[in-house]
């Protein structure tokens, strides 16, 4: 199935038996990494040994601690990874439930699967390696289910940041002003409310307060 394995991970969720599901499937060769900066180092020298790895398993959450770190999430290594335009299967296993960080793994970096840490973490990973080896997608029920549930809606990440300023308490305003500052458009205050009604409505809430506790229960912001 995969015959090298590069698996990055700090707190050793399952690990030893995630790789004994990894032995089974036929791997030939795991190399574990606690720091994004030594999974990426691993990764480039395998390449240059002219033995790439052909998955790769990253978690998203890596504990910082004295030693200074270039790379300090699974989504940047992830993404420094993809950056160096090399076939690899990517199989990201983590507690994070935010829907538009889960999206934009999935748009933006094309991972191959999201399992989600849980009680049942080492069957969807069972499940998760075969549908990946068959070049299909795979997300964890409980994660599938929530973005299916949103899946026809047009959140775009100006969505985001404008529900992010909303959530701080920003005036629409206040809002208008940062918008223009960054260079963030549209900024003005007119084009601000219109996104906010489509987004009440969207999401069927009935203020702004109403709003953000529902994109907060989605996992979106």
């Amino acid at each position: 199935m995969f015959k090298k394995v590069l698996i990055a991970e700090d707190l050793g969720w399952n690990t030893q038996r995630i790789e004994q599901q990894l032995l089974e499937t036929g791997a030939e060769e795991i190399v574990i990494a606690e720091y994004c900066d030594d999974a990426y180092v691993k990764y480039v020298r395998a390449i240059k040994d002219d033995a790439p790895f052909d998955l790769l398993v990253a978690d998203l959450s890596f504990k910082q601690d004295h030693r200074e770190q270039k790379l300090n999430s699974g989504d940047e290594l992830i993404a420094a990874i993809r950056g160096l335009h090399r076939p690899l299967k990517i199989i990201v296993f983590s507690m994070e439930e935010r829907l538009q960080r889960i999206r934009m793994l999935f748009d933006e970096q094309k991972i191959d699967a999201y399992v989600f840490k849980s009680r049942r973490s080492l069957e969807d990973m069972a499940e998760a390696l075969t549908a990946v080896a068959q070049h299909k997608r795979y997300i964890s029920p409980q994660v599938a289910a929530a973005l299916g549930s949103q899946k026809n809606l047009d959140i775009e990440e100006y969505d985001i940041l404008l529900l992010e300023e909303i959530a701080k308490g920003r005036s629409n305003r206040e809002i208008s002003e940062r918008f223009k500052a960054l260079t963030i458009k549209p900024h003005g205050i007119s084009s601000i409310e219109k996104r906010l009604s489509k987004l009440r409505i969207d999401f069927k809430a009935s203020n702004a307060t109403q709003l953000i506790a529902v994109v907060k229960d989605l996992g979106l912001i």
